[in-house]
């Protein structure tokens, strides 16, 4: 007992950034989790916001969504479907207002995210990627053809049995999955090693049952791609992708604008407390 607890003090004294969850007698029951220098700002049921803070204007965001006690929903502006699958567009602030009428007695909206990559060109808009909404599929994407050959990625997610897949791009997860968010692969080339507006998204498995359970977004004003990386491998993504960035990149927590933007966007990804 006494070599145990003495180990276990050592293993504590490694990094701040190291938290343990114990039991009433005082064993460790979790794997250590790293934050690496992000400090909670939300606590909710299945969902937490964190935030680095840093003495510049650079703002970090991670936003961890436990999908067995937390719902994804994607929400998307007008969808026209004639003569070519376009969606209209609207402010992320908007989609905020869209996501808490969806309020009930059993959940609550708590975040809103910026979405897929679209054209800024066009309104109505395409989506480049893919898009898969409410058990609807809006656009299997425009880019497929010849936008970032064999880098096209999708992120998807159930949120009635709560689990989430990153994959690389293909039909079949169109009709496998009732929401699909078409995404680049993280080490696809979007000026990587500028410091840029990003949103990535990652997947994490957490009892052994090859599914993964939780869902980690980054968002930042200004971050390199391996910044975003290296943050979800933080929390412990086993795989990321990149969502649209730029002028795009947004996120709502409570209803207060942590990273804004002026640019109207098709498509964002709602986080409700609870089911």
């Amino acid at each position: 007992m006494y070599k145990e607890r003495n180990k276990l003090q050592q293993i504590c004294t490694l990094s701040s950034a190291i938290n343990l969850t114990f039991t009433s007698i005082g064993y460790p029951v979790k794997a250590i989790q790293m934050t690496c220098g992000f400090q909670p700002i939300l606590k909710a049921s299945g969902v937490k916001v964190y935030y680095k803070n840093r003495q510049s204007s650079k703002k970090e965001y991670i936003t961890v969504i436990q999908a067995t006690k937390a719902k994804l929903e994607n929400l998307t502006g007008t969808i026209f479907k004639a003569p070519a699958s376009r969606v209209s567009k609207k402010p992320l602030s908007q989609f905020w207002q869209d996501a808490v009428s969806k309020n009930t007695s059993t959940q609550k909206a708590r975040v809103v995210i910026n979405g897929t990559f679209f054209s800024t060109k066009q309104e109505p808009t395409g989506i480049a990627f893919g898009l898969k909404a409410r058990g609807n599929i809006v656009t299997y994407g425009y880019g497929i053809a010849n936008e970032y050959p064999g880098e096209i990625r999708t992120f998807s997610f159930n949120p009635q049995t709560g689990n989430a897949q990153i994959q690389s791009y293909s039909t079949e997860t169109f009709r496998r999955f009732p929401e699909v968010i078409g995404a680049l692969d993280a080490n696809a080339n979007k000026a990587a090693t500028v410091d840029l507006p990003r949103t990535f998204v990652g997947v994490r498995g957490d009892n052994g049952d090859n599914l993964n359970e939780t869902v980690i977004f980054y968002s930042s004003n200004s971050a390199r791609q391996v910044d975003a990386q290296n943050a979800l491998k933080c929390f412990g993504a086993n795989s990321s992708v990149m969502l649209d960035g730029g002028g795009s990149t947004g996120i709502i927590v409570d209803g207060k604008p942590l990273i804004d933007t002026p640019r109207k966007i098709p498509h964002a990804i709602a986080v409700f407390e609870g089911k």
